[in-house]
């Protein structure tokens, strides 16, 4: 069984991943086969289901993060630049993706205007390393209609990162965080479909998405997904109040960041 997994169990088989499937995985397989057809090409292909009726995706060879403390290396700017720019590419590939309802294992949602199908959990835990190099991007089963800013929020808060101070972050200051927030909003660039001309607004989209992040497990927990009150037990949510605190505590910075991010 490989590692990671919060919300399914992942097995590999050879050449192949094999997880539990669901309503949603028709979509997300679509999903996959249209990126097949663009220059992103750090997603899996989907295979079909097979006689257990899970559902079977190329394996991504590489290293992961699933368990912290994460290596120091996962935090080099060559690596965040990386991140920012396989995240534009990714929404330039779906721009013209319109599903009529997009499924995953936390429910449907419908496309907006302004929306695109956001991977929703582009973080180092879900993606696969080499040699300093990302190579793949996994667990797109948690796809939902929302802006670009939604997948780039969440790009902002776990690559840069706003995680709370901890001994794992110690080389981290407000400038370098700064310097970090600049690089990243240049390396994904910006267009009308995701506007950072209100700095103001733009930190607190990421401030509302790790706070529904919180909102959202804490909602499932109570509701007996045991998944979820195993997320809450191993204090998954109250390091995200912490990272909101934290957030709000250099604000001005970020601020400052985001209106020169060149």
């Amino acid at each position: 069984m490989l590692g990671g997994g919060n919300l399914t169990r992942v097995v590999r088989i050879g050449s192949t991943v094999r997880r539990t499937a669901g309503a949603w995985t028709p979509m997300v397989h679509e999903l996959l086969d249209h990126l097949r057809g663009t220059d992103f090409d750090l997603a899996p292909e989907a295979l079909g289901i097979d006689e257990q009726g899970r559902e079977v995706l190329s394996y991504l060879p590489g290293d992961t993060v699933a368990d912290r403390p994460w290596p120091r290396w996962l935090w080099h700017d060559d690596l965040l630049v990386q991140a920012a720019e396989a995240l534009a590419r990714y929404h330039r590939a779906v721009a013209g993706y319109r599903p009529a309802v997009v499924s995953s294992r936390l429910g449907t949602t419908v496309l907006g205007a302004g929306d695109v199908v956001c991977h929703n959990d582009f973080a180092p835990y879900n993606c696969t390393f080499s040699a300093g190099r990302l190579t793949g991007v996994f667990d797109w089963d948690l796809v939902c209609a929302a802006p670009p800013l939604h997948d780039l929020a969440q790009l902002v808060w776990q690559w840069l990162p706003l995680h709370a101070p901890c001994e794992e972050l110690a080389w981290r200051t407000p400038e370098g965080t700064a310097r970090r927030l600049r690089l990243l909003l240049h390396a994904y660039g910006t267009d009308d479909t995701c506007r950072l001309d209100d700095a103001g607004r733009f930190v607190e989209a990421v401030i509302d998405r790790v706070e529904a992040t919180r909102t959202g497990i804490l909602q499932r927990a109570a509701d007996g997904e045991e998944v979820f009150r195993r997320l809450e037990r191993e204090g998954h949510t109250e390091d995200m109040a912490r990272a909101v605190d934290f957030i709000r505590s250099i604000r001005p910075t970020l601020e400052g960041a985001v209106l020169r991010p060149r």
